[in-house]
């Protein structure tokens, strides 16, 4: 098993559990307030975001200090596997057999929320439509599948690759290469 490879899963593995008590903290204390709840989910994703680093910064310092996109993207991709799995198999169990009833105490903060910033009623029925939207897709295994853990799979290989194009680091030997080869032309 190769350095990437050994280096993805146990970096994944350690990010799913964060993500997992990061979804747990969100769904359980967090959903009060719509604000709220996006905020802790962009904060959530950055945080995840800011693993894929650490996880890269790993990997290039096991390399000796320098490696290319593909040795760094190897393991930011099978984390981004584990953490995506992890977030879909938690979001979906716990939605539907842990809590099954977030969304309805969801939607009442949300009506909460909307009449305490008097809120337009075609707005708060647009917003309660996309709730019932979001309970009845988080029931449905393979819509939320497909909606979920292969969207973020793609947007998260997005980042790993810019995060592996931002921090890869070539040898001495690699750069004066690529000087000699533009010389030539």
């Amino acid at each position: 098993m190769s350095k990437g490879v050994r280096t993805g899963l146990i970096g994944g593995a350690i990010i799913a559990l964060i993500y997992i008590v990061l979804l747990w903290i969100k769904f359980t204390f967090l959903s009060y307030s719509p604000f709220v709840f996006y905020l802790s989910n962009f904060v959530s994703y950055l945080l995840i975001i800011c693993c894929f680093v650490f996880l890269a910064l790993q990997h290039r310092r096991a390399l000796g200090g320098y490696a290319e996109i593909k040795d760094l993207f190897q393991p930011i991709f099978i984390a981004i596997l584990f953490a995506e799995l992890a977030y879909f198999i938690f979001t979906f169990v716990y939605l539907n057999y842990v809590k099954p009833n977030f969304f309805e105490g969801y939607e009442q903060a949300m009506i909460a929320f909307a009449h305490e910033r008097e809120m337009p009623k075609e707005a708060l029925d647009k917003q309660v439509e996309m709730v019932r939207g979001q309970a009845e897709a988080s029931r449905d295994f393979w819509l939320l599948f497909k909606g979920v853990l292969l969207r973020w799979i793609v947007v998260d290989s997005i980042f790993g690759i810019i995060i592996a194009f931002l921090l890869r680091k070539r040898t001495p030997q690699q750069l004066m290469d690529s000087v000699l080869k533009k010389q030539q032309f």
